[in-house]
């Protein structure tokens, strides 16, 4: 039975698609610089921001806890 997942290491920073057959990764493919243009567009479109507008985004621990989002026209 083969799979999927979507994995992110915190180690080194990438998020993946893998492919697992029988429980064994089978293939794993680097979707990164995809997944944060696409993270990136969505919060300018969901923002109506501009090319050369500013977003800080405040945490605390984990992404649960997101306290502030601040955007600068």
């Amino acid at each position: 039975m083969t799979t999927q997942t979507l994995e992110y290491n915190k180690e080194t920073g990438q998020i993946t698609i893998c492919e697992y057959d029988e429980g064994f990764l089978d293939s794993s493919n680097d979707i990164t610089t995809a997944v944060m243009t696409l993270a990136l567009e969505k919060l300018y479109d969901d923002y109506g921001l501009e090319l050369g507008d500013e977003v800080v985004i405040t945490k605390k621990r984990s992404l649960e806890k997101v306290i502030k989002f601040l955007v600068k026209k």
